[in-house]
């Protein structure tokens, strides 16, 4: 087995870069979708619209979005992250170390 974070038995976290300047630990990521999926929902589209209007999402490279990141930080509200990292890559990255 690699070495790094094991949610199971705890450990340190493992950080995962999500596309332009933007790196967070795998224990705040709670949801990766695919863009185009994502936004097939109307409950997500309402959703992505009340996120919004409360400044709660973050494009990291405009025009490139292939996925969609809910992340939850400590003692924060959930935070949505576009990124142009695909889905399937991103979910790689963070199941490479369980």
């Amino acid at each position: 087995m690699k070495k790094g974070y094991n949610s199971k038995i705890g450990g340190n976290p493992l950080y995962i870069h999500l596309g332009g300047n933007a790196i967070v630990s795998s224990r705040d990521l709670l949801y990766i979708f695919d863009v185009k999926a994502f936004h097939q929902s109307k409950v997500n589209r309402e959703l992505l619209r009340k996120m919004e209007a409360a400044g709660r999402v973050v494009t990291l490279e405009k025009g490139k979005s292939r996925s969609v990141i809910f992340i939850k930080r400590k003692n924060q509200p959930i935070t949505i992250y576009y990124s142009p990292i695909t889905a399937f890559t991103l979910l790689r990255r963070r199941n490479q170390y369980k």
